[in-house]
């Protein structure tokens, strides 16, 4: 029993790490071409464009409301449960 929890302690901190690295490979893809053309835009037009700022606040905002929605809908099906219960005790 004890080799299977370190092994599982194991395959859960690869995991993690799995997880992790591909989160920074993604950021760095795709903040790259943002960075990009932000610094070809200022060589070419002589001004900075909003378009990277407003990718990079439609990105941090939509992960806001995504992060929001689910934790309010984990909250409501808990309340639910929980009345639930507490009628079936009653």
């Amino acid at each position: 029993m004890l080799c299977e929890v370190t092994t599982m302690k194991r395959t859960f901190s690869i995991t993690r790490m799995l997880i992790a690295s591909i989160g920074i490979c993604a950021c760095l893809l795709l903040t790259s071409p943002i960075v990009t053309s932000a610094k070809t835009t200022a060589v070419t037009t002589g001004s900075i464009k909003m378009v990277p700022f407003y990718w990079i606040v439609g990105i941090v905002g939509g992960s806001i409301a995504v992060t929001l929605t689910y934790v309010g809908w984990k909250k409501y099906k808990g309340e639910e449960k929980k009345k639930s219960d507490e009628d079936s005790d009653s």
